[in-house]
């Protein structure tokens, strides 16, 4: 015979009463629904706000430590630095055709890519012809670069 699962007195109730949590909950899950947009775009927008800070705060450090004569913490982030991007040049190098390198390249070396990709995957970017991969895949491909290094 199994034995009798024993609550805590505390917690004996809690489920019994289920009014209370829906009329708190209910108001605040329509107001989610109905500004999903709203929340999808600010999220977009903070990965990239997130990413490119990251990046102008590894582009400060290295500022700083090079200011202070600490050249081997400087030229450490000095290489990572241009090995992220360089992982992300040749990605673009070898996914995009020929016409759009410029354009694709300019953005990566510019520090703008993470802010143009969480763009072009929010607005549902379809990719052009010739492109090998789509926008999500180019999100997710430069951090991963980055995470690498």
């Amino acid at each position: 015979m199994p034995t009798p699962k024993v609550q805590p007195e505390g917690i004996q109730g809690l489920g019994a009463n289920h009014v209370g949590r829906k009329s708190i909950h209910s108001p605040l899950s329509r107001a989610i629904a109905s500004n999903s947009q709203l929340l999808a775009k600010a999220k977009v927008v903070f990965k990239a706000f997130v990413s490119m800070s990251d990046m102008y705060s590894d582009l400060v450090m290295l500022v700083r430590y090079y200011r202070s004569n600490e050249m081997s913490y400087a030229l450490a982030i000095a290489i990572c630095i241009g090995l992220n991007l360089s992982l992300q040049s040749f990605g673009v190098f070898f996914t995009k055709p020929l016409d759009k390198q410029f354009k694709e390249q300019a953005i990566i070396w510019t520090l703008i890519k993470p802010a143009v990709d969480s763009y072009r995957v929010h607005t549902k970017a379809q990719s052009q012809e010739g492109d090998a991969l789509g926008a999500r895949s180019e999100m997710t491909m430069a951090p991963k670069f980055e995470k690498e290094t």
